[in-house]
């Protein structure tokens, strides 16, 4: 029997079907998923939401993100370290930082290197949390809401493309706020569904990443849910990627001509640079579909607040 719909942003009972959706990217599974959106507040969320079992095999050990070998790793290490220079004001000393779903731990081992050593990690995979503390970082196997931090612990929470992987990003943003202290930053990374590359690319667009994306956020909604719990968005940045591009004209050709995807696998690389321009493109009309997103936590959560922020011009 399917639970009825229950949007855990506004609340709202109705929705209507979106997309119907395939996991394209890892091939877990033949199942379809369908994508709905929220009547009342337009959010984007898988309904219904997948079973334990599809979301455990959604996850193997070789998932990319826990750990990235060859080209497409050390490219990521460079864009990761360059966004740590960028951001550095919400992550040096004395900030404590906390990297909620910290993968492999590469981004903390940067933040560590670049001279911050008060960081920490909470990941749930065990292979991936095994990765992390190969590196020597404090990590923690498990989930937010039972980690048992402390109230106000840390000064600065990192969600690098998490958000849209929680089940409850209502409750998930109350963990969140509970373990900031005052005046304190989230981060988020994540994908954008009001972009370009989601118009064109449909279905094949890497953003819904059907099962592992449970919830698809637009800049707009994602403001609301962060509003809700009394933070606010002080700069809103769009990244200039060809990543997307390149995602989906593979996509598309690995369900419609499947001979050419082990060329396409190894030409990923320069494909991301030769589809970067659209990137840039799509970042200067605000419309990209990867974006960065910071926000403060008010000292009142009920405080009215407008929702207002800073969208940064793409630099170049």
């Amino acid at each position: 029997m399917i639970e009825p719909f229950r949007c855990p942003l506004c609340g709202g009972t109705q929705s209507r079907p979106y997309k119907t959706l395939r996991d394209r990217i890892a091939g877990t599974t033949d199942a379809t998923f369908q994508l709905v959106e929220c009547a009342d507040c337009r959010l984007l969320r898988l309904h219904p939401q997948p079973s334990a079992e599809v979301l455990d095999a959604a996850y193997p050990d070789d998932y990319a993100p826990f750990n990235r070998p060859g080209l497409s790793g050390r490219a990521k290490r460079l864009l990761e370290r360059k966004g740590v220079r960028d951001i550095w004001d919400y992550l040096q000393p004395p900030r404590a930082i906390l990297d909620v779903g910290c993968a492999g731990g590469e981004l903390l081992d940067l933040i560590r290197r670049a001279g911050n050593d008060d960081v920490y990690g909470l990941e749930p995979d065990s292979y991936a949390a095994g990765l992390a503390r190969q590196r020597g970082l404090d990590v923690t196997e498990g989930y937010l809401e039972t980690a048992g931090f402390a109230n106000q612990r840390f000064q600065t929470v990192l969600l690098d493309h998490v958000l849209e992987h929680v089940d409850d990003p209502d409750l998930f943003m109350a963990e969140v706020r509970s373990v900031l202290s005052g005046g304190g930053a989230v981060v988020i990374w994540l994908p954008n569904v009001a972009s370009d590359a989601a118009r064109l690319l449909g279905s094949y667009w890497m953003g819904y990443d059907a099962p592992r994306h449970l919830t698809t956020f637009s800049v707009e909604t994602l403001a609301r849910l962060l509003d809700k719990h009394g933070f606010r968005i002080v700069h809103v940045e769009h990244e200039q990627s060809g990543v997307e591009w390149a995602w989906g004209v593979r996509l598309w050709c690995r369900a419609r001509l499947p001979a050419l995807e082990p060329w396409l696998a190894r030409l990923h690389a320069l494909a991301i640079l030769a589809w970067t321009p659209l990137g840039i493109v799509a970042a200067r009309r605000k419309r990209s579909g990867r974006v960065r997103v910071i926000a403060v936590k008010r000292p009142d959560p009920d405080t009215a607040n407008p929702v207002t922020y800073v969208e940064a011009q793409p630099k170049t």
